[in-house]
């Protein structure tokens, strides 16, 4: 027999459960109803999803999650993983959920609190994560309505690194990676060319998808032949030095050699926005 013993009543809807020594969160309309610590569930007919496993976690962790649970946030979060399944066709990893509760309970004492949430990569993350971003955006809708609070765009970013971590187990960090790198790259051609970059126009989000494809590339050992690789180096020499230390950057970051071949084509694409 499957059993459930209850650990924690957090509402009358989401209780706090061990099965085999780990920890979970289990939704269903009433199943907290006129039930108390200890007792076991010998059907789960009722319950809506298995929905935590705390497993990984150290048990000062794992104390510290369970004392700060809010049952509204965490049948908020379901709401929101059906929701990301259905437009994803795929359903998200649940090695996201404990995570992904604990970020939007914090980030909400912060905005109730008044602390102004700044996200430094939200247009990066907006045109390298479109699908993702979306998803994040109908979340902090669903967050927003419910909860009747203004939750700033910096947030909608911020979600989307946990979807792209539900989606493969290194997407969220490599997410994040190549944002942050992508963030660095950009502020250097501003500096170095004086541009004044329209984040929504057509040849900056070309560039911002051409810059992190050069990413995947070069991790993966893969280049493009560049037939004008000469004739950039000859005739366009500032766009070339300008790619060339834009090269470094990725490549000190991520440890892998950005090939001549590549740096041409980061070239090619400054000249576009330099004009």
């Amino acid at each position: 027999m499957e059993d459930y013993k209850i650990i924690k009543i957090l509402s009358n809807n989401v209780v706090l459960v061990n099965h085999r020594d780990i920890n979970h969160i289990l939704l269903g309309k009433g199943i907290g109803f006129n039930r108390k610590k200890d007792d076991i569930f010998e059907s789960l007919d009722n319950i809506e999803s298995k929905f935590i496993s705390l497993e990984g976690l150290s048990e000062k962790d794992s104390n510290k999650f369970m004392d700060e649970l809010n049952p509204k946030i965490i049948e908020l979060v379901n709401d929101i993983l059906e929701m990301a399944k259905e437009k994803l066709k795929k359903e998200l990893h649940p090695r996201i959920n404990a995570g992904l509760i604990d970020h939007i309970q914090f980030s909400i004492k912060r905005i109730k609190d008044n602390v102004k949430i700044i996200n430094p990569f939200l247009e990066e993350t907006k045109l390298l994560y479109p699908l993702e971003y979306e998803v994040a955006k109908e979340a902090v809708a669903i967050l927003s309505n419910a909860l009747n609070l203004e939750i700033p765009e910096s947030e909608i970013g911020f979600l989307t690194f946990h979807i792209c971590g539900g989606l493969n187990e290194a997407s969220k960090m490599e997410a994040l990676e190549n944002t942050k790198i992508l963030n660095k790259i950009i502020m250097y051609a501003k500096e170095k060319l004086n541009l004044d970059i329209n984040p929504s126009s057509f040849d900056y989000n070309r560039f911002l998808v051409h810059l992190k494809g050069v990413i995947n590339r070069v991790k993966r050992n893969k280049s493009i032949k560049n037939n004008l690789l000469t004739d950039i180096k000859e005739k366009n020499i500032i766009e070339y030095k300008i790619a060339y230390d834009m090269s470094k950057i990725i490549e000190n970051q991520i440890g892998f050699k950005v090939p001549d071949d590549e740096v041409g084509y980061i070239a090619i694409h400054l000249m576009k926005l330099n004009s």
